[in-house]
């Protein structure tokens, strides 16, 4: 009776504390984003001004506003360049998309019709016409949705530029509240801890410690993985001949980093169309980039990522999933570090996700 009591107990607080945060994620986060935004930028940036800013209040501010004038400088130079190349990429893709159906894949998928057709005329000529009949349905079909997607890309793009100038604003607060959130960082984080009782602030100091350990180390290993990802598909990708090979590298890298994913899922596939369309060197060609990919991942992956933050493919899946059914793509991202940080927290006797009305 005790333990269903507890059970019951600890399904309603999970209940409450999920109701609560998908609240803050639907109302309160689209109004707070950009100051959270700031304050974690804010909060990087301290690492180098306790380290090199010296004693002096006025030198640490002095230094905190310069680095964050430093980083949004580099960081938007870097962006606009990326962001043009792959602009420019994707707009030759998308344009392109009808022409390379019509001259390459169709041209390979009647190929192979005729193969079918083929085996097929001696057991039923009626197979054969069917064949022949469903093929043309499908080409056609296919073809429409093609250009309809060319069309409706475009679409897409002159509609989410009419709401460019409030991510303008969104990103123009982010910027003035990083420069006053890391010139004044000392006294906000003094602030936040009177509002924590006495007894409690040794906990959530210990608690905050090992989350940002847990987060910078998986930070730290991912963006590895995902720089060495890119490096071995772009030169992979050179190597063998591919069109935009630095922006299919990056997609494709971007894809590998999700959780329960890999290169698998987009090469694999890639390589089964190219021997449809007969192009089998160049197909074989991306077997062999992917499964070099793979190797080299599975054996450098347990060195980089470690033990620590190691997550079960199936937990990985499930958690990656509900975070994007629940909170979109932020979710999708977050939820798989959330269970990480569970794991650890668990693995190390940390029992800060007990119901603490269950406690004794």
């Amino acid at each position: 009776m005790e333990k269903r009591k507890k059970f019951i107990t600890n399904v309603i607080f999970y209940a409450i504390i999920g109701s609560i945060a998908i609240g803050i994620y639907k109302y309160i986060l689209p109004v707070t984003a950009p100051f959270i935004v700031a304050f974690i930028l804010a909060a990087l940036i301290q690492l180098p001004v306790r380290k090199w800013g010296g004693v002096s209040l006025k030198r640490k501010k002095a230094f905190a506003v310069l680095l964050c004038g430093s980083f949004y400088t580099a960081f938007f130079l870097s962006v606009t360049f990326a962001g043009l190349k792959l602009l420019e990429g994707a707009g030759n893709i998308i344009a392109s998309a009808p022409v390379i159906y019509s001259e390459r894949i169709v041209p390979a998928l009647e190929k192979l019709v005729n193969h079918l057709e083929t085996a097929a005329a001696p057991l039923d000529a009626c197979m054969s016409q069917k064949i022949e009949s469903d093929f043309q349905t499908i080409s056609q079909g296919m073809g429409k949705y093609i250009s309809e997607f060319s069309v409706k890309a475009v679409e897409w793009i002159s509609t989410e530029a009419v709401a460019f100038p409030g991510f303008v604003i969104k990103i123009v607060i982010t910027i003035v509240a990083t420069f006053f959130m890391a010139a004044d960082f000392d006294r906000i984080i003094a602030f936040f801890k009177k509002l924590i009782p006495e007894e409690k602030q040794e906990l959530v100091k210990n608690g905050g410690n090992y989350i940002k350990n847990i987060l910078f180390l998986f930070l730290k290993s991912y963006s590895i993985l995902f720089l060495l990802t890119f490096t071995e598909l772009s030169v992979g990708f050179l190597i063998i001949g591919i069109p935009y090979a630095f922006l299919c590298a990056f997609a494709i890298a971007l894809f590998d980093i999700l959780p329960a994913l890999g290169t698998g899922g987009i090469l694999v596939p890639w390589a089964l169309i190219l021997f449809v369309m007969g192009d089998t060197a160049l197909a074989i060609e991306m077997l062999v980039l992917e499964t070099t990919v793979t190797v080299i991942r599975n054996i450098v992956e347990p060195k980089i990522v470690g033990r620590q933050i190691g997550l079960h493919p199936l937990a990985a899946l499930i958690s990656m999933y509900v975070g994007l059914k629940t909170f979109g793509i932020i979710g999708m991202f977050c939820f798989p570090v959330m269970a990480v940080i569970a794991v650890n927290f668990e693995k190390n006797g940390i029992k800060s996700f007990s119901c603490p009305y269950t406690t004794v």
